[in-house]
């Protein structure tokens, strides 16, 4: 496992320490899908973060664990989901990062979870390669059909029952904020107050920008354009470790693996943490994102 991050047995061991946990679903390989619940004050709500759906991207589940660790919220309750893909954590852990990108970042049979999530609206895959894949091979495979894999199905079962307010969901390392694809003004208003929170909470004079297009963007499959469109929930994508911190760190990383995750990652994982949790909260203010009749979910195969 690379220093100085947590392996799977580590991260459960701390999870029981820190609040309820629940066992939502079984992997690829049947590893446990684990959700951490820890009661906030004067709870009415539930935000969620979630990490770790591409196995490669270390640094965001230990963000995750950090949001954690800190402890309960003021108005809701937390729901942790630390590692989406354990499969595919474990293999770059066992690997010590020597693998590709591909490799590491897909589940046991090869898919991307992060474009396996049902379409609103009746939209079909775009044909852009970073928005899904019909290859196999490729670092984006969507998979056979929507929620075709158990951590996928699992998680949105887990998600339908909890309807979480908001939720932040941890990656690496474009060092950006990915909000869910919108058109209402309320809805791009509400995505630039979570921003600003954010980077408030970061504590930086430049923190991470918003990367989202109100006329370019297409639906992914991703999940954050699913918790918003069919959860009514604010979803947030967010980038840890920025591009150029990577840079700063290897001007040529020696694997792909320290190309998304920092050697040092205590300073990164103490920002964005407090980031994620300025964010939540702020949510919380906001009204949740309005029920569309015309949201469907595409359930058939791409």
């Amino acid at each position: 496992m690379p220093e100085p991050y947590l392996n799977l047995e580590g991260i459960h061991r701390l999870c029981d320490d820190l609040g309820d946990v629940e066992t939502y679903g079984l992997s690829v390989a049947g590893r446990p899908l684990i959700a951490v619940r820890l009661p906030g004050v004067a709870a009415e709500r539930t935000v969620a973060v979630t990490a770790g759906i591409h196995g490669i991207e270390h640094v965001g589940v230990a963000v995750a664990l950090e949001v954690l660790r800190r402890g309960p919220l003021d108005g809701a309750d937390l729901l942790v989901c630390p590692v989406l893909n354990p499969d595919g954590y474990a293999r770059a852990a066992e690997a010590d990062g020597g693998l590709g990108v591909a490799t590491q970042r897909k589940n046991a049979r090869g898919v991307d979870l992060n474009r396996n999530f049902p379409l609103p609206y009746g939209a079909r895959p775009s044909w852009l390669p970073v928005a899904g894949s019909r290859d196999p091979a490729s670092a984006t495979y969507r998979g056979e059909a929507p929620l075709s894999e158990p951590e996928t199905a699992a998680l949105a079962a887990l998600l339908r029952v909890h309807r979480p307010w908001a939720s932040a969901n941890l990656h690496s390392f474009m060092g950006t904020l990915i909000t869910a694809r919108v058109w209402e003004r309320a809805d791009w208003r509400g995505y630039t107050e979570l921003g600003r929170a954010f980077r408030a909470g970061q504590g930086r004079r430049l923190g991470y920008p918003r990367l989202a297009s109100a006329v370019g963007d297409v639906f992914t499959g991703e999940l954050e354009d699913w918790q918003h469109h069919a959860l009514q929930c604010w979803g947030v994508c967010v980038e840890a470790f920025s591009v150029a911190e990577s840079v700063r760190q290897h001007v040529r990383a020696p694997t792909a693996y320290w190309r998304f995750n920092p050697r040092d990652p205590g300073p990164v994982v103490q920002r964005d943490a407090s980031g994620v949790r300025a964010m939540l909260i702020r949510a919380l203010a906001l009204p949740r994102p309005p029920e569309r009749a015309d949201a469907m979910e595409v359930r058939a195969a791409w």
